[in-house]
């Protein structure tokens, strides 16, 4: 741990206008978060385009490989070098769920269409609102429409007029809609007209063109509903269209298709031919068809499993742009036919691709090349899919909850979205985190990881349904420890995301939720069962068992009438809140002897039966509770967040008019309660005045964030995304010290935590350009402040002194509006070093000694102060002795290095002053003057050495063997050796000696030099003294 401890001695408040501002999202400046991923597992991915364009305008038939990967609630990266790296290129715009994306067949260089709003419509997905356009490449974009169309399946262009444009809009999920359909475009997306249309309830989920034939369009039309405790896939609406006009007529296709109701109907045209199409129609008996006289007539081809699972789920299908009887079908695994689809192979199984695929590409000009995308992630293959490659730079891991243990350094742990459980390092020493520190925890579908405060290397895991374990990190040996119902006693429900808790004022308690609120005080070994059923245990909607409409479906994921908040008071172990997904609010201020149902104390405002997605009680008062309620499984996505004061007994709505997104979780600070942070499906956002304003933090994209942990020793903000993995904002200091008044004060210095100096080596490693790499937290020292605007005019500068006042570094400012975090290195500004070939010989100052030191601001003509403390490190081995002795060493070194930089300025200067000067005089004085050059010249090279090297200099003078003891005595904090301090005293006389004969030149050359130059009517050579010297100096 390293703590910089920062008191404000001076508050800076100008030119305030008396009225606090509302925060913008401006106001947290550069606070920037570190994305620590995973991206060993990645996450779901919805969408592939690629395209190979030219390397540079020089070279056009040299082509680089472009990928564009669509995530489920990550956004849009971008590769320009085949994988090897990705770039984040959506992260900007207010929606991150990708639906669609296409490329324009005349500009695949720069024109890439996205539809927002994914449209695998699994219980956990995340929304859209909007289609967007690029047409440089993503870095920057345009909102084209299709605000209200919360999903975009599919998104087709005609090959040979690529301004006319079909968008299948899919629609709401979980409500009915108008704003469904296909929609057609025939001026390159200026507008749109709707051009198939069933119903409120039906939605177009794909669309496809005949690439031979453009006027021949299909269309899938998809009746669908999802509601918390059931899914229901087909309908009426449901069926196959096409057009032979471009889209303007239609019919719909059911020659030779099932009777009955459909579900959802996958396309694929072969490119080759095509008037071969096939379909995947999801129907009672659902199987795969092909058509050879496009769509007149269909045959039957297959109803494997893996060719028909889980159709609502899986809704991609390609076929070989060289083979029309080789298709693709992704399902749990790859399955492939290369007999037009009369029978399958499955490749993928085995470990080499991540179950349940999602999007796809093939290689047009080789179709031996191919990319997928899975539940984790995108892999490569260049053999038709027989071997794979997985891109482990994509951080796009989706986190349901998260939490953090007490090691040095701590550890955070949580569970993804079909990727397990996992845990990892809140800093490295000495290094960055990569994906080698990610540990596996657990398996299935991840949800809440804890780990045992009293026994350590306990850790609680589960999987879907409450599938509970336990786990020891020592000996790796797992037991299942989820609760069990009794003979006669009735079944036990548990949430797909089911809540795992240690208590927050009593560590020896363990919770767990199914309907009852369970509770274990030896480590899950046993359970008690504290509470009544706490749900509205409605027959209705906990039975899931027909759940999935057309095609049975029943993964838990429609588990209802469940427990899935539980949280305690800080103050008091017996005061327990507990929420549930059908609306119920339930209190005990007695440990679980007495239960009140609080459903009927919310206010008005908030729908009844509303899914209590958190509950938060205050660390400062037992009364107080913070509770967010979901009602997006309704239709609404409207974030409903309270704050009641008096135990559940009145309730006050927070302000939402800032706040996007449906609300997941609340959390108040644990040092200033005013300081709250609330998680929505649109991002993080962040209230300095108790709830009154929010303003989002835009420094994390519009991804669901599910949970929010604040640890109390490190000061540090966790947030965990259900898109782009997990992220820690350093040290909330600053954000707990600033108030709604600061805001129109012109600056405002800020505290920040303490620091304790580590000294820690890194590590060589080349592990190429692939490698994901998140940062440890930043070793330097932080100074925070905050501009109500952005300085662009006059002096703005940041300087360390020490306790005689002295100004002993240099920082530069940031200057935008808002929150500004700097770093200090801790170190006094570099020495001045003697003039040589070779660079370095001792570019970096000392690091200073533990103490408090005084940062000044000015900004004009005002000045704020404040200081940060330096604390030692005592678990390091050195003792606070022997680091001032390094310290001691390294001046004595840093002083030597400066003189020696002052003798040889001086020495030359005088060199060139008089070799340039001789040009312009007479003999003898001319060859006098030479002579002391020559001299001059002779001696500096005994100093530093003639020639430059990257490497060891075959002949180092006493620059270079200086700078190599300040450097070795710099590398360890402890006390010099020896040999160490030895040198020292010998390059000390040198420099000694040196000065002296210099001195001599001056008095017994030189001055008889500047004496006839005087006799002469010319200026005297300048001597430069070391009061000029060190007055130069400036950082």
């Amino acid at each position: 741990m390293k703590y910089v401890w920062c008191t404000l001695v001076l508050l800076v408040a100008i030119e305030s206008s008396g009225i606090a501002q509302q925060p913008s999202p401006a106001v947290w400046g550069n606070l920037t978060p570190r994305a620590l991923g995973p991206a060993t597992c990645s996450g779901r991915i919805t969408a592939i385009e690629a395209t190979y364009v030219p390397v540079d305008t020089h070279h056009p038939n040299d082509r680089r490989l472009v990928i564009y990967v669509g995530s489920a609630a990550g956004g849009v990266f971008k590769s320009r070098d085949g994988g090897t790296t990705f770039e984040p290129i959506f992260d900007k715009q207010d929606y991150q769920s990708i639906g669609a994306m296409a490329l324009d067949p005349r500009h695949q260089d720069s024109v890439l269409w996205v539809g927002t709003g994914e449209s695998n419509v699994r219980n956990s997905v995340s929304i859209g609102g909007g289609l967007y356009r690029t047409t440089d490449g993503g870095k920057t974009w345009k909102k084209v429409g299709f605000d209200s169309v919360e999903r975009i399946a599919k998104i087709a262009l005609d090959p040979r007029n690529p301004d006319r444009i079909f968008v299948a809009a899919l629609g709401a999920l979980w409500s009915d809609s108008p704003h469904r359909g296909l929609y057609r475009s025939t001026d390159g997306g200026a507008t749109f007209e709707r051009v198939l249309y069933v119903d409120e309830k039906t939605g177009c989920a794909d669309v496809a063109i005949d690439p031979a034939d453009p006027r021949i369009v299909y269309a899938a039309m998809w009746q669908f509903r999802r509601k918390a405790w059931s899914f229901s896939s087909g309908g009426p609406g449901s069926g196959l269209y096409k057009s032979t006009d471009g889209g303007t007529t239609w019919r719909k296709l059911t020659a030779d298709l099932p009777s009955g109701e459909l579900g959802r109907v996958v396309l694929a045209i072969a490119p080759s031919q095509p008037e071969i199409v096939y379909a995947m129609v999801e129907a009672k008996e659902s199987a795969l068809y092909r058509t050879t006289d496009r769509g007149e007539h269909w045959q039957r081809r297959s109803s494997a499993v893996n060719v028909t699972a889980r159709p609502f789920y899986f809704s991609t299908m390609a076929v070989d742009p060289d083979d029309p009887d080789r298709v693709y079908r992704l399902t749990f695994q790859l399955a492939i036919s290369d007999d037009g689809g009369k029978t399958f192979n499955t490749f993928s199984y085995g470990g080499a691709l991540h179950p349940d695929h999602h999007a796809f590409w093939i290689d047009p000009l080789n179709p031996q090349h191919l990319l997928i995308g899975t539940d984790g992630g995108v892999y490569e293959s260049f053999d038709r899919g027989q071997s794979w490659r997985m891109f482990r730079n994509l951080p796009l891991s989706q986190f349901y909850r998260i939490s953090y243990d007490f090691d040095d350094p701590y550890s955070i742990m949580g569970g993804l979205q079909d990727n397990g459980s996992w845990m990892a390092p809140h800093r490295v020493r000495g290094g960055a985190i990569t994906n080698c520190e990610w540990q596996a925890t657990g398996w299935g579908d991840g949800f809440a990881v804890v780990r045992d405060r009293i026994r350590p290397e306990f850790i609680y895991f589960e999987s879907q349904g409450g599938d509970a374990v336990r786990r020891n990190l020592r000996t790796n040996e797992t037991r299942s420890i989820q609760p069990r119902a009794g003979v006669g006693q009735p079944k036990l429900r548990f949430n797909w995301n089911t809540p795992i808790v240690i208590s927050s004022a009593n560590p020896r308690y363990l919770y767990i939720g199914s309907q009852y609120l369970h509770r274990s005080t030896d480590h899950g070994t046993t359970w008690e069962r504290i509470s009544p059923d706490l749900t509205t245990n409605d027959p209705a909607k906990y039975d899931p068992q027909e759940s999935g409409g057309v095609t049975r479906d029943n993964t838990s994921a429609e588990n209802h009438c469940t427990i899935y908040t539980i949280a305690d008071s800080p103050k008091d172990e017996r005061i327990i809140w507990v929420g549930t997904d059908d609306g119920n609010l339930q209190l005990t201020t007695d440990g679980g002897k007495r239960w009140t149902n609080l459903r009927s104390k919310l206010p008005p405002s908030l729908p009844t039966g509303t899914w209590v997605s958190c509950v938060e009680p205050s660390p400062h008062h037992p009364g107080t509770c913070f509770v967010t309620f979901d009602n997006h499984t309704r239709g609404d996505m409207s974030p409903y967040i309270y704050r009641t004061t008096d135990f559940g007994q009145t309730w006050e709505r927070l302000s939402s008019d800032s706040i996007r997104g449906f609300a997941h979780v609340v959390r108040q600070d644990v040092v200033n309660p005013n300081l709250l942070f609330v998680g929505t499906e649109l991002g993080l956002f962040i209230s300095i005045d108790g709830g009154k304003h929010f303003a989002r933090f835009k420094a994390i994209p519009a991804t669901p964030v599910r949970d929010i942990q604040i640890h109390p020793r490190e000061h540090d903000l966790i947030v965990a995304t259900h898109g782009r993995g997990a992220y820690i904002l350093d040290d909330i200091t600053p954000l707990r010290a600033l108030r709604p008044d600061d805001l129109d004060s012109e600056l405002v210095v800020l505290p920040c935590r303490p620091t304790v100096q580590r000294f820690e080596s890194g590590f060589q490693e080349f592990s190429g350009s692939d490698l994901y790499v998140a940062p440890s937290p930043s070793d330097d020292a932080s100074i925070v402040y905050y501009l109500r605007t952005r300085h662009l005019i006059g002096q703005m500068k940041v300087e360390v002194l020490d306790s005689a006042g002295n100004v002993i570094a240099t920082i530069p400012p940031g200057k935008r509006k808002g929150i500004n975090r700097i770093g200090w290195g801790m170190r006094i500004n570099p020495p001045r070093v003697a003039r040589s070939p070779n660079p370095g010989g001792g570019s970096f100052g000392p690091i200073v000694l533990p103490g408090r030191y005084t940062i000044r601001i000015t900004k004009g003509d005002r000045i704020a102060t404040t200081t940060v403390t330096i604390r030692h490190d005592t678990s390091s081995g050195i003792t606070l002795a022997e680091r001032r002795a390094n310290s001691a060493a390294l001046l004595r070194l840093y002083r030597l290095i400066e003189d020696l930089a002052f003798i040889v300025e001086r020495m030359v200067r005088m060199r060139d002053s008089l070799v340039s000067r001789s040009a312009t005089v007479t003999e003898p004085l001319k060859a006098s003057m030479r002579r002391l050059a020559a001299q001059l010249d002779s001696a500096y090279y005994t100093l530093v050495a003639r020639k430059a090297s990257l490497f060891a200099d075959t002949e180092p003078q006493l620059r270079e063997k200086l700078a190599d003891l300040y450097a070795a005595v710099a590398y360890y904090p402890g006390a010099p050796t020896a040999e160490q301090e030895q040198l020292t005293e010998q390059y000390a006389d040198r420099i000694g000696r040196a000065a002296q004969w210099l001195d001599r030149m001056v008095a017994q050359e030189l001055s008889p030099i500047n004496d006839q130059l005087h006799r002469d009517g010319a200026l005297p050579i300048p001597v430069l003294s070391r009061a000029e010297f060190d007055a130069e100096v400036a950082y």
